[in-house]
């Protein structure tokens, strides 16, 4: 390309707003997965996720003014491509990676985010570390190598647990695990000064996992409520204002309790759920985990 031909691409690129000269960010649209943003009190929070119908695990980057925050990779490298092409398109440095919890897929590309310095809990730290390689193993056989050509485990070198607090940038993060009973010992991270909640292993908006105990669940869920969040994304499914979170997953749970309790087995649970919600993704999360419901 000439010199000239190069210059009136790159004016038109500006004009048309798809770059900017500033750390050279540029318009990022996903073909792999879904991207949901919301900017609240000057930060922006970008989360990808995987396709809806796999389960929408989902990445959280924080966007502060001067750098980017993690929260979470991609499990198979298609998805980390487009994670790590969102991040590049900010235009900003990456700082730091948190991982929520010890499930592979929110950890398994790691490996792709070389250099990066990786924050969990201990109990995180520990699992990693004595199963990361086989559990590595195991999606090989699962996906194939080209959906996870990773050679190594990447444990977390620095440790942060709830109850902690860190400013980034001059935005307050808080580490909380308000359930663990019912989420297991995985981090949330609330923003109080943006009013926004990343939770996990409580309940999930517009993908079917429908994790047990019902009745307690369903009573944190209203005991929560009341906390008026802008923003809670969740490590699957879809980020939804506070208010549409609580009330459309208590009306999810509530709907489980009743169905599993009218149903004769998992399988006509299962039918049940899907015509309830017929736009949720995950469906093959009903088939792995509803027989537990009918385990005596």
């Amino acid at each position: 390309m000439s010199q000239k031909k190069l210059i009136a691409v790159i004016t038109l690129a500006l004009l048309l707003g798809l770059w900017t000269i500033s750390g050279a960010a540029y318009a990022f649209t996903p073909k792999q997965g879904q991207l949901y943003e919301k900017e609240i009190n000057g930060v922006k929070f970008h989360v990808y996720t995987s396709p809806i119908p796999a389960g929408a695990s989902a990445s959280v980057v924080i966007e502060t003014e001067k750098s980017l925050i993690l929260q979470d990779t991609q499990q198979n490298k298609p998805q980390n491509d487009e994670l790590k092409a969102l991040i590049a398109s900010l235009g900003k440095p990456l700082q730091r990676i948190y991982v929520s919890h010890d499930h592979s897929h929110h950890w398994a590309g790691l490996e792709m985010f070389e250099g990066i310095p990786v924050y969990a809990n201990q109990a995180t730290i520990d699992v990693i570390k004595q199963k990361g390689e086989e559990e590595l193993q195991g999606l090989k056989k699962k996906f194939g190598v080209e959906a996870i050509p990773y050679t190594k485990a990447v444990v977390p070198t620095h440790v942060v647990e709830a109850g902690s607090k860190e400013k980034v940038d001059g935005v307050l993060f808080v580490f909380t695990s308000p359930a663990p009973q019912l989420t297991g010992p995985v981090l949330f991270i609330e923003f109080p000064d943006q009013n926004v909640l990343i939770q996990h292993h409580l309940a999930y908006v517009g993908v079917h996992v429908p994790m047990p105990p019902v009745e307690a669940r369903l009573a944190k869920l209203n005991e929560m409520k009341s906390t008026n969040y802008a923003w809670v994304i969740g490590g699957h499914g879809i980020p939804v204002p506070g208010t549409e979170y609580f009330s459309k997953t208590i009306d999810y749970f509530t709907t489980l309790g009743k169905v599993v309790k009218e149903s004769p087995d998992a399988a006509a649970a299962k039918e049940k759920m899907t015509i309830a919600y017929p736009s949720y993704g995950g469906v093959f999360l009903l088939d792995m985990m509803l027989p537990g419901f009918y385990k005596k």
